[in-house]
């Protein structure tokens, strides 16, 4: 048996991702070494610091980043957060503070953008914010040639905005990786403007699929492969009641972007190919070389397919705003997580347990605790 490809697949939500970085840090911690990441948005650039540093050196990068983009809470905040009856105060107040103002080394707020939302405005122009600052940050985190010379494969997704298609930007073929390309992942509109390459408009990739585990399984047809997926959205929370929940719920379901469903139809697929390589063992060999079975037979496989997916589970102060709550305290609860989350997965490793022979691909969740 073959060692499988280990790839990590990274969704997208703003602030969120700080969760991604923290299950990262487990995975590390655990040595877990990492052939491929896949990212869309917030989850290109958590996967771009990544597979663009040394080993030892992602988890104090992947830090890094977080902490220059996070805002300390003001001083009122954690005494004021304590009293229940003052913490959606807190929350709106600390969550105002960052639309009005922006992330520094992120995103600012662009000068009357919201005054005229119908003026013309060239094409990078045509946001809420300025994200020019995150180039910069990038490549203080980022050693793109590091990334280039492909010692970890990255893919990232955009959306090219003159076609509406999914573009995929690889560190495998020929076109060499920017801080561009990876600002173009996470250009969600309105809020940020679209970022330009090679003559071509480019969008955040979550506007066409803000989980890109497509990419990963159509790959990994013909080859074994462990997957660690870490969504930031879950689409399982609680039925809302109240409109603010309802807003909140409504971004949980359409940022999941049907995830199980694809996981489903994938599963299905990868075992009737590995049903058809059973089968086909059952002919005899001058058989199948026959011009009308040779084709049939070839769409076998025996390789397996394990998903290990992590799900982010909602603060208990989380609001629709969530993914732009880049306030210090909130990251460190979710890097928290993400490390507690990746570490009881890696304890209970049942993508090791032998497999019934008709399967081809399994997926794993986080038992409850």
């Amino acid at each position: 048996m073959t060692k499988p490809q280990v790839v990590l697949v990274l969704q997208g939500g703003g602030a969120l991702g700080a969760y991604q970085g923290g299950a990262f840090s487990g995975l590390a911690e655990q040595g877990t070494k990492i052939d491929w990441v896949v990212g869309t948005s917030i989850g290109a650039i958590n996967g771009a610091i990544i597979a663009g540093n040394p080993p030892e050196h992602r988890v104090s990068k992947l830090e890094g980043f977080w902490h220059y983009v996070t805002a300390e809470d003001p001083s009122a905040m954690p005494y004021f957060g304590t009293v229940d009856w003052l913490r959606p105060w807190t929350i709106a107040t600390r969550t105002l503070g960052i639309l009005t103002n922006g992330v520094p080394g992120f995103f600012q707020p662009r000068p009357n953008s919201t005054w005229d939302v119908n003026r013309t405005v060239p094409a990078a122009e045509a946001s809420f914010y300025d994200t020019s600052a995150l180039e910069h940050t990038l490549n203080k985190f980022v050693d793109f040639d590091y990334l280039n010379a492909g010692h970890t494969r990255l893919t990232v997704c955009a959306v090219n905005v003159a076609t509406g298609e999914l573009k995929r930007f690889d560190n495998t073929r020929k076109a060499r990786i920017t801080a561009k390309h990876v600002m173009a992942s996470g250009a969600l509109p309105p809020g940020f403007p679209p970022v330009e390459i090679d003559g071509e408009v480019y969008w955040d990739g979550g506007i066409y699929s803000n989980t890109p585990i497509d990419i990963v399984l159509d790959d990994a047809e013909r080859r074994d492969t462990l997957c660690f997926m870490i969504d930031l959205w879950d689409p399982t929370e609680s039925v809302p009641t109240s409109i603010a929940a309802a807003i909140t719920r409504q971004k949980d379901i359409q940022y999941a972007s049907r995830s199980r469903e694809h996981l489903e139809d994938h599963r299905k697929m990868q075992n009737l190919r590995r049903a058809i390589r059973t089968l086909s063992q059952q002919i005899p060999a001058k058989a199948r070389l026959s011009r009308e079975l040779k084709p049939l037979l070839h769409l076998g496989c025996d390789s397996t397919i394990n998903i290990v997916r992590l799900i982010m589970k909602a603060l208990p102060e989380d609001d629709q705003m969530k993914d732009i709550d880049f306030s210090r305290t909130t990251q460190a609860a979710r890097w928290e997580a993400g490390h507690r989350d990746a570490t009881r997965v890696l304890h209970h490793k049942s993508w090791l347990k032998p497999w019934p022979a008709h399967l081809g691909m399994a997926v794993h969740e986080l038992p409850q605790e």
